[in-house]
């Protein structure tokens, strides 16, 4: 009932006890209060003890080593005011404690800003997106994925990356095949592979990536929108995984360049890439933009693919597909 005061069953039993009778507060009544409590004489001296600590046995002021029981009235006023102050007391540390943890919060919080921001550089904007770029200066690499919609054209004299190969970068650019079949653009391509870039072409590219040197990995906040600007990763978990993206896709991709003998497959990995989106059930809308060609090249793919295969539907196309082993 008194724990809040620090007085327990026991604790208030001797005390109404010596309350009744203030003679048995000495050493000769402990024995005498031990026995009608039934309790051993050192635990009611223990309790004597725990009782002065609380003021509630105290020394009379007139009579030298005599003591006495404080009234109750003014015993558990102290108690609850003493209580009251180490709660108030316990409070105040609180709120202390709360202030300096906030701190460290904030403290911890702004050293992992002050970490990012050493790793990650955000350019809002195609602006200054553009402006960064023209920052960078690799000396040893310059690897560049582009989607279809994003590939530059203009005069190839006029490329912003010859300046890179006149300097000996290794320089590569991984294209979609849709691409490449717009003059213009095949016509800067040419140019840089002239001047020592490598040049290759996937039936599709996922997202704009360019990483310089191997350390440094750029990509678009949005991938389907530049505007929105670009993201600069120096973290080398980050630029170590856009780099295993880039060479994934290059290991599959097609030299349109090469001297070589011409592929012999059946199909081109345009159209492999076709039939793989295909039976994963996606729409011509979908499958056009995934390849960067428009609507009618997607209906036209079907139509020859269906006919090289004798189906009469795309289900069946994809089956027959599949038996061919051209979709993986």
């Amino acid at each position: 009932m008194f724990e809040s005061l620090g007085l327990t069953d026991r604790t208030i039993t001797v005390y109404r006890e010596c309350l009744q009778n203030p003679r048995l507060l000495n050493q000769t009544g402990f024995s005498e209060l031990g026995e009608k409590l039934e309790l051993p004489a050192d635990e009611v001296a223990a309790e004597i003890d725990h009782l002065r600590n609380l003021g509630l046995v105290v020394p009379r002021w007139n009579i030298a080593d005599e003591e006495y029981p404080l009234h109750p009235s003014v015993a558990f006023e102290r108690l609850a005011a003493r209580r009251q102050q180490e709660i108030d007391d316990l409070a105040a540390n609180l709120k202390n404690d709360q202030v300096a943890a906030n701190q460290f919060v904030a403290d911890y919080s702004d050293f992992l800003v002050e970490r990012t921001a050493r790793d990650i550089e955000v350019l809002e904007g195609r602006e200054r997106a553009h402006q960064r770029m023209q920052d960078f200066q690799p000396t040893k690499s310059s690897w560049g994925m582009v989607p279809a919609s994003k590939i530059p054209s203009g005069k190839p004299s006029e490329s912003p990356d010859q300046p890179l190969l006149e300097r000996g970068i290794d320089t590569r650019y991984l294209f979609p095949e849709s691409g490449l079949k717009i003059r213009e653009i095949r016509e800067v391509c040419e140019h840089l592979v002239e001047y020592g870039a490598k040049v290759r072409t996937a039936a599709s590219v996922p997202m704009r990536l360019i990483i310089f040197d191997g350390d440094t990995a750029v990509m678009g906040i949005d991938p389907d929108d530049t505007s929105v600007g670009a993201v600069v990763h120096h973290s080398k978990a980050v630029v170590r995984l856009a780099q295993e993206l880039f060479l994934h896709y290059w290991k599959h991709a097609d030299d349109p360049f090469s001297d070589g003998p011409s592929n012999s497959r059946e199909i081109s990995s345009q159209e492999a890439e076709f039939l793989s989106l295909l039976v994963q059930g996606a729409t011509d809308e979908q499958v056009g933009r995934k390849l960067g060609v428009s609507m009618r090249t997607v209906r036209r793919m079907a139509a020859k693919l269906s006919e090289q295969v004798g189906a009469s539907g795309r289900f069946e196309l994809g089956v027959r597909a599949a038996q061919r082993g051209w979709v993986k």
